[in-house]
């Protein structure tokens, strides 16, 4: 795997629209992500280290589907 994969993670999203770099791209983007990854704690409330890794981020929302 690469550090981002786009497609698995517009997938991960449920997005199937235009990648075109445009604001109204970023926008249905946005949307898409705050619709499908919600808020989540859990690490910080099992006393988990938390480490600013893409990777790692990565891994638990797309791969795991946990929330951000």
């Amino acid at each position: 795997m690469s550090v981002f994969d786009s497609k698995a993670y517009l997938a991960r999203i449920g997005y199937a629209g235009p990648t075109d770099p445009t604001a109204e791209t970023l926008s249905a983007l946005h949307l898409a992500h705050l619709y499908t990854v919600p808020f989540e704690n859990l690490d910080i409330s099992l006393g988990r280290n938390i480490t600013c890794d893409l990777e790692r981020f990565f891994h638990k929302i797309v791969d795991l589907r946990r929330g951000g």
